[in-house]
């Protein structure tokens, strides 16, 4: 009994597929609107972002369980500086609460706000650890 709850367990992981971020995903709090490729339209929290993807927290609990890996959404926010953001994403793994999506384009603006977003997490990352170990 105990070598098959093994087997369990090395089948199950073996299923589920592992995509390396190539990307720090930061963590923010951001209204989201996204709809799937047959209209289905939804509100979520993203919890962490990057330029390569984000994680939703769905606001009604129900709506995870409507989505599934290799799901093609459409993602709509505003970042905290004001620019809009609309791209497309694919879902890479859902859970009870929400659901992980990997970006795979938009309009040229959007990816721009985006990545300039991004570069200035980093760099206020950046002076506060310079802060940090720049004092003696």
């Amino acid at each position: 009994m105990h070598r098959s709850k093994r087997r369990t367990t090395a089948s199950r992981s073996t299923r589920r597929l592992w995509y390396p971020r190539a990307c720090v995903r930061r963590a923010v709090t951001l209204r989201v609107d996204y709809a799937t490729a047959d209209g289905r339209g939804w509100l979520g929290i993203v919890r962490n972002l990057s330029v390569q993807g984000m994680y939703i927290d769905s606001a009604l609990r129900h709506v995870a369980h409507e989505v599934a890996p290799g799901n093609l959404l459409t993602v709509a926010f505003v970042l905290p500086s004001g620019q809009p953001c609309t791209l497309r994403a694919m879902v890479v793994h859902g859970d009870r609460q929400g659901c992980g999506v990997q970006f795979q384009q938009g309009p040229l603006q959007s990816l721009a706000n985006l990545v300039y977003y991004c570069i200035s997490l980093d760099e206020e990352e950046d002076l506060s650890i310079g802060g940090l170990y720049g004092r003696r």
